[in-house]
């Protein structure tokens, strides 16, 4: 049996490994975000807070305000086994909401103009991480492909394991629900 690898037709994305499911974690996407691969200064610490809003089926929402207190975006985090957590009740909620933080795959999805036209929607749709596949490359802003997150998106994520109490309790009511 021989191996299989993925082509792409962008080099960037082309793989040498062998062909496995492109999935990408919490803790994963906290490792890519590097301040130094940003196509643009790293603003995410002067974000003055985020703000949980609620939790639809597998996608929780965020809210998160621009420094300069003009533009308000929302912010989407996609749990892909959520569903299969919620389902399985051998767990606590607050395990299954652990259990999805450190080992489930996510999917983000941000407003803002920025995740878009500097090619990160672009980029997380390579790595299957996108809830919104982006398929036009980004010529112009952000030609090298550098950084994953928006702004917006890096606080997110670096404030996402605040929000276990949250999920939990999401996972609790859909058990409720689903019973």
């Amino acid at each position: 049996m021989s191996m299989q690898y993925y082509q792409h037709a962008d080099p960037y994305f082309s793989d040498d490994h062998p062909a496995i499911l492109d999935e990408i974690t919490a803790k994963d996407m906290l490792h890519v975000i590097d301040p130094r691969d940003l196509p643009h200064r790293d603003y995410a610490p002067l974000l003055k807070y985020v703000k949980y809003v609620e939790t639809r089926q597998s996608v929780m929402k965020f809210f998160v305000q621009s420094p300069t207190g003009i533009n308000k975006w929302n912010f989407y985090v996609q749990f892909v086994e959520w569903m299969a957590q919620v389902r399985d009740t051998t767990l606590t909620a607050p395990e299954a909401a652990q259990l999805l933080y450190w080992s489930g795959n996510i999917r983000v999805h941000c407003g803002c103009p920025s995740f878009l036209f500097y090619g990160y929607q672009y980029i997380l749709s390579g790595m299957d991480a996108a809830m919104v596949p982006e398929t036009r490359f980004p010529h112009i802003r952000n030609p090298q492909l550098r950084g994953v997150l928006c702004k917006h998106g890096r606080r997110c994520i670096k404030t996402l394991g605040f929000h276990l109490g949250e999920m939990a309790q999401a996972i609790k009511q859909q058990r409720e629900h689903y019973s």
